[in-house]
């Protein structure tokens, strides 16, 4: 493969979301950069890099995965997030992005394609934090 991926997040970042969920929300975007890219790439051309970066303000995290590649064509834009109307890839069937907005949303987030200038693509996840439980009764009451 000509596409080299840069781990960009600080150790001490965390998302206060569902492990698992997390994880498959970033491996169906960067999978469709990294393919993206496969296909954009002439052979022996420069090669295709896909940034994952993250930072946390207030009470979210944000997560950006940013690649060099042909950027999402205008006719995929309307339908990004729509399970089988969303994919310009032969063969797609546009449920990555799709299953990746549900469980994003499930979080009580958002993700969206952001306008980038320049080439590429660059989709931005924002997972609040959740709130916490708030014990019930009276201010100051003991509890045994």
């Amino acid at each position: 493969s000509q596409v080299v991926f840069f781990n960009e997040v600080a150790d001490d970042i965390k998302a206060d979301a569902d492990r698992d969920q997390l994880f498959r929300v970033l491996m169906n975007i960067i999978r469709n950069s990294a393919e993206a890219l496969e296909a954009a790439l002439p052979e022996g051309q420069s090669e295709g890099k896909v940034h994952v970066r993250a930072h946390r303000e207030g009470n979210t995290c944000t997560i950006e995965i940013a690649d060099n590649g042909p950027g999402v064509p205008e006719k995929a834009r309307a339908h990004l997030f729509e399970a089988f109307r969303g994919s310009q890839r032969r063969g797609g069937t546009g449920l990555g992005l799709a299953i990746s907005s549900e469980l994003v949303r499930a979080h009580g987030g958002e993700i969206r394609l952001v306008e980038g200038s320049g080439v590429g693509a660059v989709f931005q996840i924002v997972i609040p934090d959740r709130l916490k439980e708030v014990e019930t009764g009276r201010r100051g009451a003991r509890t045994a």
